[in-house]
């Protein structure tokens, strides 16, 4: 007899090991094949599902760049609605919570920027993504009370931006390549 919720655990961890594997299959063939040379079914096949399965988890292909996005948005404001401080110290908080969760996944953000290279919809999709931190960033900043919380918003993501492409080119922790990016403002 299954414990109480140990049935639900393992389809959860199923669910999670499906749409990484996905993912994972979608960006290497992004960055091998290009965006439009990629069907649905060739990334299906590559992460051994049927195309049926992939639509469960995406409606469209270029939804697999996401890595997270929602889960992610929901990290940085609550990284700022429990942070010390104000302005850029409160976004530099956030910036460094949302950098830390991404620690793991340097060859996946390396292989999604070169999977946007091969596209204008990706790289949208990759734009879409930054902003959508951005506003959820000002967002936060406004429910604190904070001055000019777009502005701080928008330094705060393109602090990050750099900070990635640092990360992807030298290496090293991408929170202090985040933590220099905040520095170098001061």
């Amino acid at each position: 007899m299954t414990e109480p919720g140990r049935g639900a655990g393992r389809r959860e961890t199923h669910k999670l090991s499906t749409r990484r594997a996905l993912e994972d299959a979608a960006l290497l063939r992004f960055a091998r094949d290009g965006y439009d040379a990629t069907s649905v079914e060739s990334i299906a096949a590559d992460a051994g599902v049927s195309t049926r399965t992939f639509f469960r988890y995406f409606a469209t292909k270029d939804e697999v760049l996401d890595m997270g996005r929602v889960e992610r948005q929901d990290e940085v404001g609550a990284a700022v609605r429990f942070a010390e401080g104000h302005g850029l110290d409160l976004v530099r908080a956030a910036v460094l919570a949302l950098a830390a969760g991404f620690a793991e996944d340097r060859d996946r953000v390396a292989l999604r920027g070169r999977a946007a290279g091969s596209s204008p919809v990706l790289r949208g999709r990759l734009l879409d993504t930054l902003l959508s931190w951005e506003h959820t960033l000002a967002s936060a900043l406004e429910e604190r009370g904070e001055p000019e919380a777009a502005t701080l918003a928008a330094v705060a993501v393109a602090v990050f931006r750099s900070a990635v492409t640092g990360w992807l080119r030298d290496g090293g922790a991408l929170t202090d390549h985040a933590d220099a990016g905040f520095a170098a403002l001061s």
